[in-house]
C-alpha cells in the first residue's frame, strides 16, 4: 500500500506542545491512525495493557510509523 493511498489529509502534529518531526527524515506532516496495542509479548508481560488505544502517525514523505500510547 502507498502512502497515497491513505484516506486522511497529512496534515502538521503537536504533541504536548512540541512540533512533531519524523525521527527518520525530519518532514513535518503526518496520517493519523488510532490503533490497538494487543500483542501477545504485552499480554503476558503486563494485563492491563490489553486493549490499550495508541495513536499512529505515519509521516507523509518516508512512512515511518510515531506511536502515542492514550491513557
Amino acid at each position: 500500500m502507498s502512502l497515497t493511498s491513505l484516506k486522511t489529509d497529512a496534515t502538521p502534529v503537536e504533541v504536548d506542545g512540541h512540533k512533531l518531526k519524523c525521527l527518520m527524515c525530519s518532514h513535518e506532516t503526518f496520517h493519523k491512525r488510532r490503533s490497538h496495542i494487543d500483542t501477545a509479548l504485552v499480554t503476558s508481560m503486563n494485563p492491563e495493557w490489553q486493549d490499550r488505544q495508541a495513536y499512529c502517525l505515519l509521516c507523509d514523505h518516508c512512512g515511518f510509523i510515531h506511536w502515542f500510547l492514550t491513557n
